[in-house]
């Protein structure tokens, strides 16, 4: 019996992208590089904040790459978050699990504290037991390390856990972890490429994901 539920943030609960992409693209310009598209964004994202902006800046190598990283860091974590949203359904669904006595954790490859606002702004009336964003010493998404710490603290064991993302990465994470998973279909990634990355569980809506924790 499933006593846990994990969930990824961008993509899985909330559509970031273009705030995402309208920070790096400030970043960007700030430091003189072309900006992006936000197809390229939604591809960009998955594995935390020092790769995206690896990828957005396309193979250059800039000695400041630190003082980029820090200010797309800075720029992003505390804007506010304006243009991003909840996917539909996603909050019912969380307040659902809450009251059915479901513990829920938020681990995300975004920054601790863009995790943090997100959070906050979107689902501030959830009792998420953690948010667990980016930190130094940690192994970011698909490594298993942080899963493990989240089990751990929250004394649960991974039979008793559910992963739910949208993402190769999500997908990975699991595996690594030894957990069982549910990939979204309406986040940054199509069927194919969660297929490929091992994912046999699928949900459509957000009530899908009741309708598998009630088979378990």
């Amino acid at each position: 019996m499933k006593k846990l539920v994990i969930f990824d943030l961008d993509g899985t609960l909330t559509d970031t992208s273009v705030d995402i992409m309208d920070n790096l693209n400030l970043t960007l310009e700030k430091f003189g590089f072309p900006t992006i598209t936000l197809k390229e964004t939604v591809e960009f994202v998955g594995n935390g904040a020092r790769k995206l902006v690896e990828r957005a800046l396309k193979g250059k190598k800039p000695e400041n790459f630190e003082e980029i990283l820090a200010y797309y860091n800075k720029s992003y974590n505390f804007c506010g978050s304006p243009k991003t949203y909840a996917y539909d359904g996603v909050t019912d669904l969380l307040k659902t699990l809450e009251k059915s006595g479901y513990m829920l954790v938020i681990l995300s490859n975004k920054p601790q504290d863009g995790a943090n606002e997100v959070v906050k702004k979107f689902f501030g009336d959830v009792n998420f037991s953690l948010v667990f964003g980016q930190r130094e010493g940690v192994k970011p998404k698909p490594d298993g390390q942080a899963v493990k710490i989240i089990l751990d603290t929250l004394g649960v064991l991974k039979e008793e856990t559910l992963f739910v993302g949208d993402s190769d990465v999500d997908i990975k994470t699991a595996i690594n972890a030894e957990v069982d998973n549910v990939a979204v279909l309406w986040g940054y990634r199509d069927k194919d490429v969660l297929i490929n990355a091992g994912a046999k569980n699928f949900a459509t809506v957000p009530d899908d994901i009741i309708l598998f924790l009630n088979r378990k």
